[in-house]
């Protein structure tokens, strides 16, 4: 189990695996009711990967506090905004976030998923998120 350089506490998330994106899609798939929903697919010692699912519509802006993020769009279009630079994305496209950095985006297709990797570590019992808006 991994143990964090600087607390000393186990990290009882970190495994490793093999994880098929469109089957930990399937089984976690996005509804109507939902606002939007992150899939965790793992978590390494300095990092985190998940799944990002959305409509169509606005993402509000926000920053995280002690994480970058870097952003793969597997489905839907539509813009991200990263500080005060807006480009419109489609399926290939990857974008990357500083800690910090305010961001959101517009989807206009429905649904979204969006891979994002975070380092360190993006806790899902303690999100470190800000929102802006």
């Amino acid at each position: 189990m991994y143990r964090c350089p600087c607390c000393q506490q186990a990290s009882p998330k970190t495994k490793i695996d093999v994880t098929s994106v469109r089957q930990a899609i399937n089984a976690d798939r996005l509804t109507d009711q939902d606002v939007f929903k992150r899939t965790y697919l793992g978590h390494g010692q300095q990092s985190s990967v998940f799944v990002f699912q959305g409509h169509r519509g606005p993402f509000r802006k926000h920053v995280h506090v002690t994480h970058d993020e870097i952003g793969y769009v597997l489905n839907g279009s539509g813009t991200v905004t990263v500080g005060s630079l807006t480009r419109e994305v489609k399926p290939g496209d990857i974008w990357v976030i500083p800690a910090n950095t305010p961001h959101s985006a517009q989807f206009d297709s429905d649904p979204v998923e969006v891979l994002f990797i975070s380092s360190p570590m993006d806790d899902p019992s303690n999100p470190d998120r800000v929102w802006l808006d």
